[in-house]
């Protein structure tokens, strides 16, 4: 039977979220076992519409580790979970099979991609259709499902036994099922066979695990099939702890109880500070639109939870600017996807056009920021900020702005980028619209497109992220200030140093530090002992390429006594 313990009041837990403040937020849990053992990942949520993934995958995050550690990921793409469908541009889980950087799923690939470097192991939780069967049964049950499945990429990879491991699993999950219809079944895609029937397995996380990473890797796929969420959820928690055991880490779940309806109660969203109730709210045409929530409860799931506006249904109002230049008839609360409210808007102060005696002038976002451009002028981006096209001062209609070089949706490419989160990144956007601007710098026309109306622009310029100094303070409060190199090793004094601040050309918190791999925050803590090395690399934090890295190696007791 699955053990189940509350966990121990020692247990070592580090939460950290990637991507913070983006519409991608990447949060991810470490816990660390009290023994030594191998680390595994486990993650869920990177196909929104399969809701046992990132629910097991959060109740695991309580777990109590004995022996062993965990990186766990339980909404591996967020933009989707709070849409309720498995793909918001392209599919995550087939993003694995190179580097891709046309949509903010490709940034998150890359983090994923960065974690599972850090692992031995890895469980990838899913939910599909109908129920696998390796011979034809009915349209339910055929070789085509993937329902109650454990899925491996071959029996036997480079000496790593993944059949063997996952039929020892199944056994005790369907010893314990009453049910033989629910049983979970052995799925060998054989990924790597030139015959498989099914290659798109070559761009899945489990296949980049595996192949490219050497660890063993599978998925454990409950069915849509089964209306008994809370039972589903159970047992791929069951399951994803025999596998772990099968890896080597000891640890207990806590009991939960988890809820017979996921309808997002618990969390009070405020408009303007005013709480969001009731079937109606007046908003003012051409005023701010600020966005706030708290919880009301607590929860052991954690959930997503977003505010959209109607007329952009994929712009999380909890985190990014909004001014109602142009008018939306609904807000809408979600919370993992689940629609918790929804509110009719009641419009006032509605006028018309302004005459535009000079021009018109945009407005835009810059980190959260309202910047005002004239037409002709440019907008002064850093490479990594964040921006939004909001519309035109004093129009009526909603305006048609088209950043050039920029596909806000694959789905729908028509040109309008308004209302979409924009990283300030060259290389995501069409080399072939890239301009120079009289300083050298690249830049980008942001075009009027709307019908009827003058055809203007403007111009983004987004120059490179660069760091030039660090002020580093030790326990005793003395402040150092070192100049940044990248790539430079540096002999320091064995202590703990708290990173308390960067100079760079942009926003400190557009710069996300990482200690020898784990990520750390401004004002935290890292060890430099002597004789070792200690590897500081920063990274973009909109789209986690690196930006440096300096090595630290603490100089060893005899050569600190010779320098004093």
């Amino acid at each position: 039977m699955l053990c189940l313990a509350f966990p121990a009041a020692a247990q070592q837990v580090r939460n950290y979220t990637f991507f913070e403040g983006t519409q991608y937020p990447l949060r991810v849990t470490w816990v660390f076992g009290d023994e030594p053992g191998p680390t595994i990942m486990v993650q869920g949520g990177i196909q929104g519409d399969e809701l046992s993934g990132f629910f097991t995958a959060q109740l695991l995050t309580r777990c109590n580790v004995r022996k062993g550690n965990l990186i766990i990921v339980p909404r591996a793409n967020e933009p989707s979970i709070l849409r309720r469908t498995r793909q918001i541009n392209v599919d995550l889980n087939r993003r694995f099979d190179k580097e891709y950087n046309s949509f903010y799923e490709d940034r998150l690939a890359r983090a994923i991609r960065f974690l599972i470097g850090g692992a031995e192991g890895f469980i990838h939780l899913h939910e599909g259709s109908g129920f696998y069967n390796p011979k034809y049964v009915n349209t339910l049950r055929n070789p085509n499902r993937y329902g109650q499945s454990l899925i491996i990429d071959a029996a036997v990879y480079k000496g790593i036994q993944l059949a063997e491991m996952c039929e020892r699993t199944i056994n005790k999950l369907n010893s314990e099922i009453n049910n033989k219809s629910y049983w979970f079944t052995l799925f060998n895609t054989k990924t790597f066979a030139k015959a498989t029937q099914y290659p798109e397995m070559l761009k899945s996380l489990t296949c980049y695990a595996l192949h490219e990473r050497g660890i063993p890797a599978m998925a454990v796929e409950v069915s849509k099939d089964i209306m008994d969420l809370g039972w589903k959820v159970r047992q791929q928690l069951r399951a994803t702890v025999y596998l772990l055991h099968e890896f080597g880490l000891d640890l207990e779940v806590p009991e939960f109880s988890f809820p017979k309806s996921q309808n997002g109660q618990g969390f009070e969203v405020l408009i303007n500070g005013k709480p969001l109730r009731g079937k109606s709210i007046e908003l003012v045409r051409g005023a701010p639109v600020s966005t706030s929530g708290k919880t009301t409860v607590d929860s052991e799931l954690e959930p997503a939870v977003a505010v959209f506006a109607s007329d952009r249904p994929n712009l999380n109002l909890l985190t990014a600017p909004r001014m109602a230049l142009s008018q939306f008839p609904v807000l809408e609360v979600r919370i993992d996807g689940n629609r918790q409210a929804s509110a009719n808007v009641r419009w006032k102060g509605s006028k018309p056009d302004l005459p535009e005696v000079n021009g018109p002038v945009f407005l835009c976002w810059l980190n959260g920021q309202p910047r005002f451009i004239s037409a002709g002028g440019t907008l002064q981006a850093v490479e990594g900020d964040q921006i939004i096209l909001e519309g035109i001062l004093g129009s009526s209609k909603e305006e048609i702005l088209n950043l050039k070089g920029f596909v806000a949706s694959v789905m729908v490419n028509s040109g309008q980028d308004v209302g979409h989160e924009i990283i300030a990144d060259p290389s995501n956007f069409m080399e072939k619209y890239m301009l120079k601007g009289p300083d050298g710098i690249s830049r980008y026309r942001v075009v009027r497109e709307t019908p009827g109306k003058e055809r203007t622009e403007f111009y983004i310029s987004i120059v490179p992220r660069e760091i030039k100094a660090l002020e580093l303070a030790a326990e005793e409060d003395r402040s150092d200030f070192v100049n940044w190199t990248d790539g430079e090793v540096r002999q320091v004094s064995p202590d703990s140093y708290v990173l308390k601040d960067v100079w760079s050309n942009g926003e400190r918190c557009k710069i996300q530090p990482f200690v020898d791999n784990i990520p750390i925050s401004w004002g935290e803590t890292f060890d430099v002992k002597a004789g070792k090395e200690t590897v500081l690399t920063m990274r973009h934090t909109t789209t986690f390429v690196p930006v440096g890295r300096m090595v630290f190696r603490g100089t060893d007791y005899l050569q600190s006594k010779l320098e004093q």
